[in-house]
Order: C-alpha cells, then structure tokens, then sequence
C-alpha cells in the first residue's frame, strides 16, 4: 500500500475555499516544489444541498488538476455537515445534551458552511441519507487515477467541538433514539435485568425503565454509557469502512483522530485504539509531540501511519499566528519520523479566508507566494523522498515496558472527580518519564490484554488504577507470577467493575498478597498538615519523598534524593519479603516498595508520582524512577542518551547492506554534548543536515559489541545521522 510512497503535502480544499481561479496555480506550484500529496474535503451539506440530488462538479475537476500534476489525492469525506433540508425534513434527528438541550445546526469557526454537528447516530433516516451520499461519492472517484486514500472521518468526536468542554451536562446523546440503543446494548452485555441491577445497585422492573445517567453519582452506570457512545463512534466508523469497501477494493481507507487526551472519552468519545481498528492506515491532528505519535503508533498495531494534519500555523482573526523557524519545522517533521510514521500532510497550504479561522493556518502568504517556512518544509520533503526506501523499511527495537491505557478507568475517574486530571496527568506524566529516559514507550488498550498480548512486555505501568475489574487482574496475576513486572500507583483496584462498589481492601483483588502492601488509610494532599507549594490548586500539591535506593560515591555527589508525590498519600502495611525503595519525607512511610511474587515483580507507589512528574517535571522524581527502572528491576533501554536529549534508533537491512537512521532531539534551552550509546556497531555517520555534527567514539576493536557517538545539538533542535 505505502511500499513506495511517502505522502508529503496539504490539505487544500474545504469548500468554498480556495476558491476556483486559485486551483490550477496552486496546485502546480505545490507539485513544482516537490510535494506528492493534497486532501479535499468532500462535504454532505456541499454536495447535496437539495434532496437525491448529487453535485461534485468542484472535487471533480480539482481530481483533474491534480492527475495533470502528478500529485495524488486524498478523499476527506465529512458528515458532520448535515444539509438544512434534512434538518427540516427530520427535526427529530437533532442530539440532545444531558441538560435537556437540542444542538441546533450551526456554522462554526472550522464548518463554515454550517450543518455541524450533524444528527444522532441512531438516527435511522441519517443513517440512510448518510450512506447514500457516501455510496454515490465512492461511484464518482473511485476510478480516478489520482485518488490514493479514502479519509473516512476528519477527527472523530460526538458533537464536532461544541459541545467537547468537559462536563456532566455537555454529554451526547439523551434523544429517545439512544435511549433505545443504550437498552437493547445493555441487554445483549447483560442479560438478564437482574445481572445489571446487580452491576448498577438498581431495581429496575423493566429494560424500558433503564435511564441514562446524568451526573455524578456511582460508577458502573457511566462506564457503561459512555463506552456505549464511543463504541456509537466506532460502529458509524464501521458502517462507512463497509460502504466504501463494497464499491471500491483498489484503495484503502483511513480515518485521523485527535489523540488522548484533548479528545475524552466523556464528550468527545473518541477511542483512537478501536477507531484504528477498521481502517487499512490511521493518522492524526496535532501529531508532531511524542505523546501524540507513541500513543497512535501504539493505536494502529502495525498498520501505516500518517500525520494527517499538522497544525504549524494555529491562530484565527483575534490571535494571529507565530512565524514557524526550521527547527519547529523539523520538529513537525522529525518527531513522527523518528517513530516510523511516513506521512505529513499540512494544515494547509493558503490561509484561512473565511470565517474565524482567518487568516491563520497558511503555509503560504495570503496571495500565494512562498514563505520561509514552506521553503523548509520542501527542504524536509526532499531529504525525506531521497532516503524512503530505507525509512519505509526501517524499524524501531521494542525496550519491553508499555503502560496500560484503561477507557473505563478513564470514566471512573471522570465519575468520581468530576474531572480527569487525576486520569490524564498520570497517564502522561507516565509517559514523559519512560520518554525522557530513552525508552520506547508503548500503550497497551485494557482490551487488549490477554496472555499473548504480555508476553511481548518485561514491565507493564499501571497509571492510578482506580477501576478494575476481575477478569483483567486475573490475567495480571499470572503474568507477574510468570516473571512479568507490574508497577502500579496507588488505589490499586480500589473501585471494582462487578458491582461498582468500593473494595474492603485496597489493593483489589487480592493483589495485597501480590504486591505485599496494605493500604491502611489514604489521604488527600488537601487534608495534609503541611505547607507544601501548590502546584495549581489544593489537590495538586507537590507531596515531598526521598529517594533510599543506595547510590555510589561518584552517584551520590550528583544524586536528587528529593522526589515528588502527587494528590494522595497512602499509609500502608508491608509485609516482612517487601523492600522499600523510597519514603514520604514527613512521616517516613514507605511510597515505593518492590516485592518478588512468583517469578515477577511487584511494584508501588502510595502516591500518584507520574502525576506530579507532569505537573512539574521535578528533577529527584526522575532521578527515582530511573534508579527503579535500570538499576533495581535492572530495565536497561536499547539506545542510551546521556547530557539531555532524546536518542531514537531506526535501522533497516537491505539485499546488499543495512544501516540505520539516529534521530537526536535537543528538547531544551541550552546547546548540549552528549554521548548516545547503541547496542549495536557501525562504523560510519553522515549528518542529513549541515549543521549536524557527530563522531563514532573509539571501540574495544578486538570484541566490538556498541556503537559509542558524542553529539552536539542546539537548543531546542533536531538532528538526523545515517549510520552504516
């Protein structure tokens, strides 16, 4: 599918703009450039403003100019704009928010032509009109020598952002359409009403009688319904993959989320692991972080991968947007390259004229002409395309540690909260740990775990499992008795999925005997006697720890022994095999213990540490966690940086030879010399970029087992090496 070809361009067309007498010249100066790759938007309120009746007049003859010019196209398919005659036609198709509220249609800063959010998903007549207009897009371009990719969903969410601020009464959809839905899923889940009264604490007499929950009051209840409208997002996801593909087997279908978590599971719904899962290639917005690419790297299991939009230039009529340098233009680029993703499209190639969005988001000036960023941009393309056969083949070496992304934790959360920081910080703070000592970091969806999906993992974290369930800790236990290594923060299963009650001993499910730990009393960082800085507000306060690993005399001279906890301190019970890696400074309590259980390891932290770590960044907490990792549970990664910087590795084998890519990242405000060790030889390296410089160190050339290279990097910068 992609053996070939690296996509490299824009996104050009969301009508009515760039409008006609624009077409031709920018469409043959992109390709002049260099650029292979453009996206068009074909929209349902846009192509069928009257009822049967089908228009693509503007998509067709910009497929022409496109073929005239060599570049290939992706098709941009977009529902979320519904046309007034439908809405007129079926009022009853309008989603409505838990307050009771009815989202009429609306144009918006990125739907200028009005129509969004769209209608219900459960709304049979949209479905139908939906899938004709889909069915009839597919006939028209499907034989079009230019068409590469068919984009099925431009960011997947419930109400297209209107209602994404994250609250109890902005969830979709409360129209009796979902209701309906929510009942028949839940029988087939469940049952029997007596099962799910048992797993909600109901009496319900009736499925007819289920309601769908508003607020903030137990658990299972919102789990359930919000996993049943993210599954809604799927299932549509689903339905449309099926249209294209029973018209078109040539070519392949996609669709491109915003990951994790900018879009929720609680009013955006958006899963980026199940809405991989029907597509034959995956992308993302806002894609140019680590976070964003390891998370859909993590997403698509194998499957190609495109950076569908990158946002370089964001702004809109009020804040105009910053003038991007090369090095921030490498970063778009380099960031997801490092991790093997193979395609950038660009949001987009001229500015923004219409509506709020204006005149922000150009890779050009307003009248076409070429800027300094989109000079560099076509620097990046052309060392890209000289050297894709190698990186299309190119491979990053796994260093065995994933973190678990829960969903139904993620709701839980939201339940008992009423916000997700809890959640998300230690989810990403997780994340910026493991990222900023060189590992690899993968995600592993609660779904799927199972026994094969682990053996590919020494090391398994466990960010603030709050929300477990049985069937999952089953599976975990044997894993650790096998020789796997958890690390869990505190609350350990503390609320259980079978019933949604809270359990009578924490850690859940038995795994008090796993991790040899007891909490005996838990306590919000607000209720502390203590004058700890706030970080933001009270349950944010930076919990003070000290690290007690030992450390050698040389280590000890430049050793943090300092760390920080966050939002919970948890008094604890240890039993006498336990060892006890770390404390709370006031009080002395055990915050990081380790235990043996069968073959594996066991590890616990009574605070949430990857939390505070992402609030602050505390040096001592790093210091911590990689004194855990390599030099206690012995968990060393297969590219080690030293003075700073991120070191990623992508080799490739060819007939003849094999070599592989280093991608160095500066990440910070000073220039940097830093020493990257590799766990294999090579004997060359050839900067991509002028400014780039590094030396192979001397070997031990009797037995050579590494490769040694000091580097140097500016502040804030990007460089590429191909070694040999």
């Amino acid at each position: 599918m992609q053996d070939s070809f690296i996509p490299f361009g824009f996104q050009y067309y969301r009508s009515p703009t760039p409008f006609r007498d624009q077409w031709e010249q920018d469409l043959s100066n992109i390709a002049g450039q260099g650029f292979n790759c453009v996206k068009y938007w074909v929209q349902w309120r846009a192509s069928v403003s009257k009822e049967g009746t089908y228009h693509f007049d503007d998509i067709q003859e910009l497929m022409d100019i496109a073929q005239r010019n060599g570049l290939k196209v992706i098709l941009n398919v977009i529902f979320d704009v519904a046309p007034a005659w439908f809405y007129k036609k079926y009022p009853d198709s309008k989603m409505v928010t838990a307050d009771g509220s009815i989202l009429e249609p609306r144009a918006i800063n990125c739907r200028q032509i009005g129509g969004a959010p769209g209608p219900c998903y459960h709304h049979a007549a949209a479905a139908e009109e939906k899938a004709k207009f889909l069915a009839e897009t597919v006939k028209t371009f499907k034989d079009h020598p230019a068409l590469w990719v068919w984009d099925l969903w431009n960011e997947p969410e419930l109400t297209t952002g209107i209602k994404r601020k994250l609250s109890f009464d902005n969830q979709v959809c409360y129209c009796e359409q979902s209701l309906l839905v929510f009942q028949e899923r839940l029988k087939n889940k469940y049952v029997t009403l007596e099962a799910l009264n048992e797993s909600w604490q109901r009496t319900y007499g009736s499925w007819e009688e289920v309601e769908a929950p508003r607020g903030q009051g137990v658990f299972n209840d919102l789990v359930d319904w919000r996993l049943f409208m993210s599954g809604t997002l799927t299932d549509e996801l689903r339905s449309r993959v099926d249209i294209v593909k029973s018209l078109d087997l040539l070519h392949p279908v996609m669709a491109h989320t915003v990951p994790a978590p900018i879009f929720n599971m609680i009013t955006a719904g958006s899963d980026d692991f199940k809405l991989a899962e029907p597509c034959d290639l995956t992308g993302n917005s806002l894609g140019s972080s680590a976070w964003s690419a390891d998370l859909l790297i993590s997403a698509a299991k194998g499957k190609p991968i495109i950076n569908s939009e990158i946002h370089a230039l964001p702004g809109n009529t009020a804040m105009k947007p910053r003038q991007p340098d090369l090095r921030e233009m490498k970063r778009h680029i380099l960031t997801p390259l490092a991790r093997g993703i193979t395609g950038y499209l660009f949001w987009q190639y001229r500015p923004e004229i219409l509506g709020q969005e204006a005149p922000a988001w150009g890779s050009v000036y307003l009248d076409g002409s070429p800027t300094p960023w989109y000079k560099d941009m076509a620097h990046l393309n052309k060392l890209v395309q000289n050297n894709k056969q190698e990186l299309m083949h190119a491979k990053r070496r796994g260093d065995g540690i994933a973190i678990l992304f829960s969903p139904q934790n993620q709701v839980a959360n939201f339940a008992a909260h009423d916000h997700l920081d809890t959640y998300n910080d230690s989810l990403q703070g997780a994340h910026k740990l493991l990222h900023e000592l060189n590992y690899k970091v993968e995600f592993l969806h609660e779904t799927d775990v199972n026994e094969k999906t682990l053996e590919q993992y020494h090391c398994l974290w466990m960010p603030y499992p709050l929300y477990l369930n049985r069937k999952l800790c089953d599976i975990l236990r044997q894993w650790v008795e096998k020789g796997g290594i958890l690390i869990s923060e505190c609350s350990f299963g503390a609320l259980q999925a079978e019933n949604g009650c809270h359990s009578y001993t924490v850690p859940g499910y038995g795994f008090d005997q796993v991790f040899g730990v007891r909490e005996t009393w838990i306590h919000s960082a607000e209720n502390l006697d203590h004058s700890y800085h706030q970080v933001a507000f009270e349950s944010r306060t930076a919990i003070p720890l000290r690290n007690v690993m030992e450390h050698s005399k040389a280590e000890e001279s430049a050793a943090d022994d300092t760390a920080h906890g966050s939002y919970y301190k948890s008094d604890i019970e240890l039993e006498s095999h336990v060892k006890v890696l770390a404390e709370f400074a006031e009080d002395r309590m055990p915050v990081l213990t380790t235990a043996a259980y069968g073959n594996g390891r066991a590890v616990w932290f009574g605070t949430l540490l990857a939390a505070a770590y992402w609030q602050d960044g505390h040096p001592g907490t790093l210091q911590l966690v990689r004194d855990l990792l390599q030099k206690e549970l012995k968990l060393q990664p297969y590219v080690q940086a030293s003075g700073g910087v991120r070191a990623d590795l992508s080799e490739w084998e060819g007939e003849q030879d094999r070599g592989a890519f280093l991608f160095v990242h500066n990440e910070g405000d000073m220039a940097v010399k830093a020493d990257v060790t590799l766990g294999i030889v090579y004997t060359s390296v050839e900067p991509w970029f002028d400014d780039g410089s590094a030396e192979i160190q001397p070997m031990n050339l009797l037995k050579p087992t590494t490769t040694k290279l000091t580097v140097r990097v500016e502040a804030g910068d990007v460089q590429v090496f191909r070694l040999s």
